[in-house]
């Protein structure tokens, strides 16, 4: 009988300091509540962060540059600026101003950049110091073209016609102007790709590792579309135009048109014709110890691959 009275006697006072601990955590967190949500003054420092920085200057201190803001607002807004250091922006390029050798921010000018990142819930009382500046460095910029390097196979009977396009084609380089002046392009890092028959799209990296540390390229990838079609060859029978031959001159010549092979894409097959091309012998080029000149290809369209004359000599006679 006095166990079963303990045991009750045990439980009751278990209860007891369950209810007790729940009111107090209750009391303890409504408490919190009503401190976050009372407003408080206080000073914090911010970290400038710098936006919009022209792409040829380079801002030699702008990491040591801060802004203390004295604010009033409730504690929920104080608790994130205690969890880590908070930073402010700066539009470089339309609240800095130039001031002798060196370029200024001032309040007058960029406070309301900086009061539009704050929410309505926060009153700033003080910002200081009222003035920054930063040490600038300034450095060439150029454009360079991008080169894809691509080592491809394609399978018989397909490749591309003008059909690999690179995006961007070209980016700046930025960096003391004696280190990029020599700089033409930039090659990509090679793709390979065996018994290809369809168009593809790869990312590739710019080789950048050989280049100065002062040079700076903000694109470091570029995309790269490679349209493959099926390709077919067609050949054409071309008339020969022999040009430069005096006024008093009167040359006889033959073949007077000459067979050519093409390779061209099936879309593009049908749209081919003689009027694409032409074809010259060059009479200048003629001397006493030949009695024939060389054809030339000096005209065709860009929807074509290659192109073959099949004759490589016109055979002449000159009669005055």
């Amino acid at each position: 009988m006095s166990l079963i009275s303990s045991t009750i006697k045990n439980i009751v006072r278990s209860r007891k300091l369950n209810v007790f601990l729940i009111f107090f955590i209750l009391a303890f967190f409504i408490l919190i509540l009503a401190r976050l949500s009372a407003s408080y003054t206080n000073t914090v420092k911010f970290k400038v962060v710098l936006k919009n920085i022209p792409d040829e200057m380079v801002v030699l201190n702008d990491s040591t540059n801060v802004l203390n803001f004295t604010m009033n607002t409730d504690g929920f807004e104080w608790l994130k600026y205690y969890f880590k250091t908070p930073s402010i922006d700066i539009d470089f390029k339309n609240e800095v101003r130039k001031s002798d050798s060196l370029y200024a921010w001032s309040l007058s000018r960029g406070y309301s950049g900086i009061n539009d990142q704050f929410g309505k819930n926060i009153e700033i009382k003080t910002i200081n110091p009222d003035t920054l500046l930063f040490k600038v460095d300034i450095n060439a910029v150029k454009k360079v073209p991008v080169i894809p390097n691509l080592k491809i196979n394609y399978s018989p009977g397909y490749n591309v016609l003008n059909s690999i396009v690179t995006n961007p084609d070209s980016v700046k380089i930025i960096g003391p102007k004696s280190l990029i002046s020599n700089i033409t392009n930039l090659e990509t890092n090679v793709l390979k790709r065996e018994n290809v028959n369809k168009p593809f799209n790869a990312r590739l990296a710019l080789k950048l590792d050989s280049l100065d540390s002062q040079i700076l390229v903000k694109t470091k990838s570029v995309s790269v579309d490679i349209l493959v079609e099926k390709f077919t060859e067609g050949t054409l029978t071309l008339p020969v135009e022999i040009i430069n031959v005096p006024k008093n001159v009167k040359v006889n010549y033959f073949p007077k048109t000459v067979n050519l092979s093409y390779y061209t894409s099936l879309e593009n097959y049908n749209k081919i014709t003689v009027d694409d091309f032409d074809v010259i012998c060059d009479f200048k080029e003629h001397n006493n110890k030949s009695t024939y000149l060389t054809p030339k290809l000096i005209k065709s369209p860009k929807t074509i691959k290659t192109a073959r004359l099949h004759e490589q000599k016109i055979e002449y006679i000159i009669s005055e």
